[in-house]
């Protein structure tokens, strides 16, 4: 069984890794923005917010992680 220290460091370690995920799929999000045109750019935008949102969300549960 893993201690409590270890748990924390593996949950901070998921929390970084998405964090990383999260911002190469932004980076992809802008792209398809600047390729997109027509009907399907509202929903490119739209997708982009949302993946703006997590990346935040991500960021307040990395700023509310103990330090070990």
């Amino acid at each position: 069984m893993q201690t409590d220290d270890s748990q924390e460091q593996e949950r901070r370690e998921t929390v970084e890794e998405i964090s990383e995920l999260l911002a190469v799929v932004q980076e992809m999000g802008r792209r398809l923005a600047n390729e997109t045109h027509g009907n399907s750019y509202a929903l490119v935008l739209e997708l982009n917010e949302l993946l703006h949102q997590a990346r935040a969300k991500i960021e307040q549960i990395q700023a509310n992680s103990p330090i070990s």
